[in-house]
């Protein structure tokens, strides 16, 4: 697994893979009010799920980790192994995506 912090390129890349933004926002504990927020402030489905991974990662520092962002992604109501091989792992975008 990685163990730096995804770019903000990686995080606009994955919000155009994630549809149940709010349940992985609230495994990376992104509080329910900037939830909120977000969706009221963002029409495209993208742009909400962007925007919560920048609040994470901005709100964490070098805590918004990969491993953390994996086991969000891998959580049992967000259901994305997929996602959390494909970004959280250094093999991921060179194999996976094949």
């Amino acid at each position: 697994m990685r163990d730096d912090t995804p770019t903000d390129d990686e995080l606009e890349e994955l919000g155009n893979e994630i549809v149940e933004w709010r349940k992985l926002g609230r495994r990376l504990n992104v509080s329910e009010p900037k939830l909120e927020e977000i969706s009221q402030t963002h029409d495209q489905l993208s742009e909400k799920v962007y925007y919560m991974l920048i609040h994470w990662k901005q709100g964490n520092g070098s805590s918004a980790t990969y491993k953390t962002l994996c086991n969000a992604l891998k959580h049992k109501l967000v259901k994305r192994q997929d996602l959390a091989e494909r970004f959280c792992y250094i093999y991921g975008k060179y194999f996976l995506q094949y």
